[in-house]
């Protein structure tokens, strides 16, 4: 017969024996009061002798003398003869968690008992457990036993944080084969009055986390570090040639979607584009009027350079005339004003030659 709890059969040399923490002998043993002795003095384990021997330990190497076939330890027990209690040379060991009134779990997956199980719980119960999983999502509850004929005794699930009364099991009201609960945080509680005592419950519970959302790889560059440092660029060109142009918009896109306004948000994929598409632009178009620009300065500058400016005492000899065989110049130079001098065509009289920016 499978028992909760059951770690084993083992075999015991007797020179130290499995457990070595105290132990004792009665006529009366069975599973659970072996268990509850061992629980009492802290032991973590409990084991079964040859029906009426009981060993308690915390001995991690309780296998030392080996381990033995199941059957050797099928000697009944002196309290109750449908249980297990060992054998002669042989100890069948148990977690003493089995059976304790209360406790606490935080592993992702456990069984719990009710009080003094395997034995039938006794009257008069208040116990409580803590299943505290952080993180899970939900906790799966499966009740693999469920054995409670008094609608008085009742088995429930609280929410961990409020305290509120999720479920409640009885002798009339019997649990689903199984279930979830969208907590972390469950406490499970049981009651027994003073009559009708019964076999108890095993709860399976199993927590589940769900993987966190993977994040995005990081980005080198920002959108807003890309503009700051095409708006950079294009302040540096545009003092090399001393003029500045700002660029607003393409004629082949929308305003809206103009980097730097509201309604154009960086994100990951198409927008990329977008941005490699607007760096292109607008470097291309700043390189075209840069070097425009340049290139009219210098012919500007080569044809003033070829002709005098008259004197001021010159022009005022000067005649208007309006022949259409006269050639105009303009001189342009940035930052200042626009000047217009006629320019004299070969055989013409001194007599035409006038200011054009004074009138008769």
């Amino acid at each position: 017969m499978e028992v909760p709890g059951n770690l084993g059969c083992y075999k015991d040399h007797g020179n130290p024996p499995p457990l070595t923490g105290t132990s004792k002998t009665s006529n009366k043993l069975t599973i659970q009061t072996c268990i509850s002795f061992c629980r009492s003095q802290r032991f973590k384990f409990a084991g079964m002798e040859s029906g009426y021997a009981c060993f308690c330990g915390n001995n991690p190497d309780y296998w030392k003398h080996g381990e033995a076939a199941g059957t050797e330890c099928n000697s009944v027990c002196f309290g109750d003869h449908t249980q297990p209690c060992g054998g002669d040379g042989r100890i069948i060991l148990f977690d003493t968690l089995v059976g304790a009134c209360g406790g606490n779990y935080s592993a992702m997956a456990a069984v719990v008992y009710s009080p003094d199980f395997p034995d039938t719980y006794a009257t008069g119960r208040v116990c409580y457990w803590t299943i505290r999983v952080p993180g899970a999502s939900h906790i799966h509850f499966n009740f693999t036993l469920f054995d409670i004929r008094d609608s008085a005794d009742m088995v429930e699930l609280l929410d961990g944080y409020t305290h509120r009364v999720l479920v409640r099991f009885n002798g009339r009201n019997r649990p689903p084969l199984s279930f979830n609960v969208s907590l972390d945080f469950v406490i499970l509680y049981f009651f027994s009055d003073h009559i009708n005592q019964a076999q108890g419950f095993a709860v399976l519970y199993q927590a589940t986390k769900e993987e966190p959302p993977q994040e995005r790889p990081p980005v080198n560059q920002t959108l807003t570090e890309v503009i700051t440092e095409q708006a950079n660029l294009s302040v540096s060109a545009a003092h090399s040639s001393k003029v500045l142009y700002v660029i607003t918009t393409s004629p082949s896109h929308p305003p809206q979607t103009v980097p730097g306004s509201h309604s154009w948000a960086p994100s990951i994929g198409a927008s990329g584009h977008r941005v490699e598409g607007w760096t292109v632009y607008g470097l291309a178009t700043l390189l075209i009027l840069t070097v425009t620009a340049v290139v009219a300065k210098i012919l500007l500058h080569v044809t003033f350079k070829s002709h005098r400016v008259p004197a001021s005492g010159d022009l005022r000899d000067c005649r208007q005339s309006g022949a259409s065989g006269e050639i105009w110049t303009i001189f342009y130079e940035p930052s200042t004003t626009i000047s217009i001098f006629k320019k004299k065509l070969k055989g013409q009289s001194q007599q035409d030659d006038r200011n054009p920016l004074v009138s008769d």
